[in-house]
């Protein structure tokens, strides 16, 4: 994969085409055989900012050191965002699909929202959560975006499947 033919293809410029070298460079280094060159890529793609790319590989950093992973989150939204189910989700209601740009947008909103609030969850945690939202949004809108889908169910629900950040 070579990384800066990638980030020229965003349209990156600048000191910001540095940062996002320096950040790829290192998900490479640090994720290993943790997630495929074709998922890093789309990750890298599909991430609207740097500090959504590098939210991204955090996530799925803390999640390859987890022992027993059988279900990696990050196929978990290639699903989802196509609206197919996964586990059994989407058996009741449909999920509508986002594409990953909104998904990865999204998840950082939650990571956000978790650290102001002082608080920990799983990176499958988030995305069930994410999940459950566009559920449940589905059966009486489709024209909002997932982002403020998601940040209304923060502010009306919280995050329940969440830790006290120790």
């Amino acid at each position: 994969m070579d990384i800066k033919d990638l980030i020229k293809e965003k349209g990156v410029k600048n000191k910001l085409f540095d940062d996002w070298v320096g950040s790829a460079s290192n998900a490479l280094e640090v994720l290993g055989d943790s997630i495929s060159n074709d998922d890093l890529k789309k990750i890298l793609q599909s991430s609207s900012s740097l500090n959504v790319f590098n939210n991204m590989v955090r996530l799925v950093y803390l999640e390859s050191k987890k022992p027993n992973i059988s279900i990696k989150t990050f196929d978990k939204i290639k699903r989802y965002s196509q609206g197919l189910s996964y586990d059994g989700r989407a058996k009741n209601f449909t999920i509508k699909e986002y594409p990953l740009i909104e998904w990865f947008d999204s998840i950082t909103v939650v990571s956000l929202w978790l650290e102001k609030n002082s608080l920990d969850a799983d990176f499958v945690s988030i995305v069930d959560y994410i999940a459950c939202s566009t559920e449940v949004v589905n059966l009486t809108s489709d024209d909002l975006e997932l982002v403020n889908i998601v940040k209304g169910f923060l502010k009306d629900f919280g995050f329940e499947k969440s830790s006290v950040r120790s």
